[in-house]
């Protein structure tokens, strides 16, 4: 049997490209990523956010020039490079990892155990040019990030390219945990997290750093930070930037015919799969006149199925540690009026109507929980999608049979 090349559950690019797993080749995006110093980008969880910041991570950073033909040759940005590339300094953060806690102390406490790391991991791999530096201050994640921006600042060093995983991800969980004083104690006044936010902010005007990417889920804990970080620039909805994840028709066309001639005999089937694959992943829409769009990741975990069954369709099309987390939805449906209501017109009609206009709207945490924008939420969950400019509805069978369950 031929080895395994489907990447399910592999987000570290260096990874994939050593491993030979397959890509979906994405990077002819870095070069209009690089038009935004503080670009965030949201989208359902599962969707190959992660990959994305390890992609990003290893074309900019300095340390890995020496390895550029080896990672990046044969995708479009290794015969297209920009001048930028291996050019900065890396800090990666990843904020799905924190540790909650019942108090801000105890948070802000987890906040800095997490993101004290990554600057330090930093510093050591770039030695060569931070010499005997120490940091006089530890154990406080922004001013361990501030003290060496300033440190590189003063000694002309290259800028740093800073990124951020799953940004909301805690700010989420004490949203649907029902502690919103928490949650506005952590948005609001000098938080911890404002605070971090701020030093960013303070980096991108002073010049030390070069961006600060950002992956999500939600607006909501970026509109909440409000003068904290207003530089952000959301590009979700960007008609530039809705195909940089999740697969097209004709990147999954293509994958289908590679797993099918690889793991199974040949091409024959390919009708048969390809329906099936449509009914299940396929459906997502970021824009009214977007591409439809499969889920990458719940796509990827089929396949690898498919590839260790020999052929053979797997008994269960989604994984179980994959299933959309409905707290949101419990949430939302228990505090709002009407929201079951609601819920109960999209299990039967199949569609829920919403404002176009609300889509590009200031979605704080005062409007998560108003009515209006019910659709609009489970839309960034990845439940519902865009099915016009009317209505949304269920984007295939996986998400409509999770919601039931």
């Amino acid at each position: 049997m031929a080895r395994i090349t489907i990447p399910y559950a592999v987000a570290d690019f260096i990874d994939l490209r050593e491993r030979g797993f397959y890509y979906v080749d994405k990077t002819d995006y870095i070069p209009k990523l690089e038009d935004y110093n503080a670009p965030v980008f949201l989208r359902p969880r599962r969707f190959g956010k992660s990959l994305l910041v390890s992609t990003l991570a290893c074309y900019y950073d300095r340390t890995k020039a020496h390895r550029f033909e080896e990672l990046f040759g044969g995708t479009w940005i290794g015969n297209h490079p920009t001048k930028e590339h291996n050019s900065y300094m890396i800090i990666r953060y990843d904020f799905s990892k924190m540790v909650m806690a019942d108090t801000i102390e105890g948070l802000a406490q987890n906040f800095n155990d997490l993101n004290c790391g990554p600057v330090d991991v930093m510093v050591e791999h770039n030695r060569d040019l931070f010499g005997d530096f120490q940091f006089t201050t530890r154990g406080d994640a922004s001013k361990m990030l501030e003290e060496v921006l300033n440190y590189a600042r003063s000694h002309e060093f290259p800028k740093v390219y800073l990124l951020i995983d799953e940004y909301d991800n805690f700010t989420n969980q004490l949203l649907t945990a029902y502690n919103d004083p928490l949650y506005e104690e952590v948005t609001t006044n000098d938080s911890f997290l404002r605070t971090f936010f701020k030093v960013i902010k303070a980096g991108i005007g002073e010049g030390s750093i070069r961006t600060c990417f950002c992956t999500g889920v939600l607006p909501v804990t970026m509109d909440d930070l409000t003068s904290g970080y207003n530089i952000a620039e959301i590009l979700t909805l960007e008609p530039n930037f809705l195909n940089m994840l999740g697969f097209t028709y004709e990147e999954t066309e293509t994958y289908l015919r590679y797993v099918l001639d690889k793991y199974s005999t040949g091409q024959e089937r390919f009708d048969e799969i390809w329906q099936l694959i449509v009914s299940n992943y396929d459906g997502y829409r970021f824009r009214p006149n977007g591409d439809r769009l499969f889920n990458a990741t719940i796509l990827t975990y089929f396949f690898k199925k498919f590839a260790a069954n020999a052929g053979s369709i797997p008994d269960e099309l989604v994984d179980e540690n994959l299933r959309t987390d409905i707290n949101w939805i419990r949430r939302l449906t228990l505090s709002l009026d009407n929201a079951k209501a609601m819920l109960d017109a999209l299990i039967i009609d199949d569609e829920l109507p919403y404002n176009v206009a609300d889509l590009s709207k200031k979605l704080d945490k005062q409007n998560v929980f108003d009515i209006r924008f019910y659709s609009i939420i489970l839309f960034y969950w990845g439940v519902i999608t865009l099915k016009d400019k009317y209505y949304m509805t269920f984007p295939n069978k996986t998400m409509r049979n999770v919601l039931l369950l």
